[in-house]
């Protein structure tokens, strides 16, 4: 067994009951609907006189326009804000907690007064719904993240993996893939427990292997721009490419960490390093040690 395939949230779509907010179309709406309602009002009465003065700022229906298209703006965000706190992956903070409790999930702390995220939240939940199956992958997940709240990365490994028969092996990482002996132990406790396994499997806790790996590049940019802000920001995008390949069994492409540091300025990167793929075995966890990235200005 490995870890179930996790929907990518992020590519979901934004729900239809979520409204694009636009300021401009609201004001444009509330004129379309000022003018038709004088129209027919000086049907009513001729006496009335047209309305002419609507590209003036200081024309009273066009600042009673922009007020009410503001509030309107406000009340679809409103919406827009609840409609949000009942979605799991939308919700955050103290609405994500009250979603998560349908699944009886509260949130926990990583460390002393350090409570879990948002996304380490969300993910137990998902996990969830499969712990009434014993034994199942997302089960033991799941009790591994809630008895190791600080936990990183964590896979299941089987028959089809490991060719042991009857025989489940969780793998574990912590921050920068290190860890400890108390950590294997409370979560060896909770996915060995009466509830989580069935009586036949022998499930064992192992640590993920450190597969460290360095990145260095050359980045090339023109005269005029902020060598050093170009570089930080190439970084930043780098790092972000390393800290999303950080999974147990990952692969880190070195295509993906070449064209993440492009980006505005940026006419040329030369990848030095890792010279190759970094592959990570289902035992093992890739772990970007160092960032190097030098800057050379095109003349």
């Amino acid at each position: 067994m490995t870890a179930p395939t996790a929907i990518d949230l992020s590519r979901l779509p934004s729900p239809q009951a979520i409204e694009p907010l636009d300021y401009e179309q609201l004001f444009s709406a509330f004129r379309t609907r000022f003018l038709t309602v004088w129209d027919d009002a000086r049907e009513a009465d001729p006496s009335l006189p047209p309305y002419d003065v609507g590209a003036l700022e200081t024309d009273p229906v066009v600042i009673v326009g922009q007020a009410w298209s503001y509030l309107r703006l406000l009340d679809r965000a409103r919406v827009n804000d609840a409609v949000k706190a009942v979605l799991a992956p939308l919700a955050k903070g103290a609405n994500l907690d009250a979603v998560v409790a349908r699944q009886n999930i509260v949130r926990l702390e990583t460390a002393p007064g350090i409570p879990e995220t948002d996304a380490q939240l969300l993910n137990r939940y998902l996990l969830s719904f499969d712990k009434a199956s014993a034994g199942s992958a997302s089960r033991l997940l799941y009790e591994a993240y809630t008895a190791w709240p600080a936990m990183a990365a964590a896979a299941v490994n089987g028959w089809a993996i490991h060719g042991r028969r009857g025989e489940t092996d969780v793998v574990i990482a912590g921050a920068d893939g290190i860890t400890t002996a108390d950590d294997i132990a409370a979560v060896r406790n909770a996915v060995t427990s009466d509830a989580s396994k069935p009586e036949a499997i022998g499930i064992s806790v192992l640590p993920a292997e450190r597969l460290a790996y360095t990145v260095s590049q050359v980045i090339r940019v023109p005269v005029g721009p902020d060598a050093e802000l170009v570089r930080l920001e190439a970084v930043s995008r780098v790092r972000a490419a390393t800290q999303g390949r950080f999974l147990i069994a990952a692969t880190v492409q070195r295509d993906l960490l070449a064209g993440a540091a492009y980006g505005a300025s940026i006419i040329g990167v030369e990848h030095i390093s890792p010279p190759a793929d970094v592959v990570a075995s289902p035992y093992q966890i890739p772990v970007c040690t160092d960032i190097d990235i030098t800057v050379e200005v095109a003349t």
